[in-house]
């Protein structure tokens, strides 16, 4: 399907009552780029995924006051079709539905019923918002379960989650920082339907876009140049300069949904020495930026070069509520991590707020979780198993997030569910909700951890 598409059909799945209301402006005819081509009056996901591709249609518009629509039901259908249809839903305002579905994670929005104002606002948003969708297919954060994380979030009572801003960090490369800060970056607003920003701080050269299929984007919109804006701004001596420098758009748009924005980072170290994020000017920056986005977004999520010499990273550990230390499961990368998280400490980060992160992990490689909690004397926020099927590196070389990829799959095989299973667990220390939901969409029984209590937290 071409950008250079101008003209879109879809499907409309509404009461009957309500059939001719929602269907007439878009009829063909009408001489709109939206035309409905088909009405459905009963909602059935098995029936809807099969008419869809069929029809080829670019939209599902569904009202979701008909008798047992949902949003993960809708979710499901674009599931089962298998292609990029864009996912619209129609609301009552000032309704519980409202309210439920507000923040779901659909591609677009609009209330009931229909008045001109809305007709307007529609055939002018919804072929962007199309457009969008198909392009962005394949590449990003689906999400997986809103129904389910809001019921979770309603019986965990009040208020489950804080804000929280986490940093990925390691003294030492190739661990899985960037996999691991960008899956559960993905799994809280993918899953968990929160706002997210992952900024890629690495500068030793970061690699976030690449795994989130962003290798030939706008290189204006970069870390790099945002902090050059800050410095012309003035700096800290302009309150304005950060809104001006993270102005939304600097931040890429991650998949087809909204819940996930990335600020790029530098393509080298080379680009590390500019003068905006060298030394003492990167370090006031990233303070700064820190501040700016903790505001902004409910999580933030920070991928880091592994020196605490260099400004930015310094800026950044510093204001983390948050630091998961990344190694492998050998006692090498293990007494690495207490190295790494007593530098941590001397720059002023308190040992409770530094927790270990074990991924690639192997049952059978004679190492327990408490014995690798002991050796690096850090409590364990969680570890990823090793996923021996390649699905990892797959999604990394097609620039798919891997928890987008096959979250929302029932056919994983079992490497990958457990690897499912161990990010999950991770991002449902930051937002619970999430853990239940997950268990509840696995059939499970609530247990502690997604795990099952194979190791235990603190």
């Amino acid at each position: 399907m071409a950008d250079t598409k101008d003209h879109f059909e879809g499907i409309l799945v509404s009461r009957p009552k309500n059939i001719e209301e929602l269907a007439d402006p878009f009829r063909r005819g009408k001489d709109r780029p939206i035309t409905v081509t088909l009405t459905v009056s009963t909602f059935d996901v098995d029936q809807i995924a099969n008419i869809l591709p069929s029809t080829g249609a670019d939209f599902l518009m569904v009202d979701l006051h008909l008798e047992g629509a949902t949003v993960e039901k809708v979710f499901r259908i674009r599931e089962k079709a298998d292609y990029p249809v864009c996912l619209v839903g129609l609301v009552e305002p000032a309704t519980n539905k409202a309210d439920a579905v507000a923040d779901s994670g659909l591609d677009e929005l609009y209330h009931l019923p229909f008045t001109p104002a809305i007709i307007q606002r529609m055939v002018r948003e919804l072929p962007g918002v199309i457009k969008d969708t198909q392009s962005n297919w394949g590449k990003g954060a689906w999400n997986v379960a809103p129904d389910m994380v809001r019921k979770a979030a309603r019986s965990a009572g009040g208020a489950p989650w804080e804000r929280q801003s986490i940093g990925v960090w390691s003294p030492k490369g190739g661990v899985g920082k960037t996999f691991l800060a960008t899956e559960i970056a993905v799994a809280l607003s993918n899953i968990g339907g929160r706002s997210c920003a992952i900024v890629d701080a690495n500068m030793n050269g970061g690699h976030v876009k690449l795994r989130l299929g962003f290798d030939n984007h706008d290189r204006q919109r970069s870390i790099v140049n945002a902090a050059n804006i800050y410095r012309l701004e003035g700096g800290p001596g302009n309150p304005e300069a950060i809104q001006k420098a993270l102005r939304e758009e600097m931040f890429l748009k991650v998949g087809g949904q909204g819940n996930l924005r990335m600020l790029a980072g530098v393509e080298s170290m080379i680009e590390a020495q500019h003068d905006a994020l060298a030394t003492e000017a990167g370090y006031q920056f990233a303070q700064d930026m820190m501040e700016h986005l903790k505001r902004h977004y409910e999580f933030v999520m920070v991928d880091l070069g592994s020196s605490t010499n260099v400004g930015v990273h310094r800026g950044v550990l510093i204001k983390l509520d948050t630091v998961l230390i990344v190694a492998e499961p050998g006692l090498t990368s293990i007494n690495d991590s207490r190295t790494g998280a007593n530098l941590l400490e001397q720059i002023g980060i308190p040992r409770d707020d530094i927790k270990l992160v074990v991924n690639k992990w192997l049952p059978d490689v004679g190492l327990s979780i408490k014995a690798a909690s002991a050796n690096a004397n850090l409590s364990v926020a969680g570890l990823v198993p090793f996923d021996a099927t390649g699905n990892v590196t797959r999604a990394e070389n097609e620039g798919i997030s891997y928890v987008a990829k096959h979250a929302s799959s029932t056919r994983n095989p079992s490497y990958t569910r457990k690897t499912l299973d161990g990010l999950v667990e991770i991002a449902s220390r930051f937002y619970p909700p999430i853990g239940y939901a997950w268990k509840q969409r696995k059939g499970q029984r609530e247990k502690s951890g997604i795990l099952g209590g194979l190791f235990a937290h603190g």
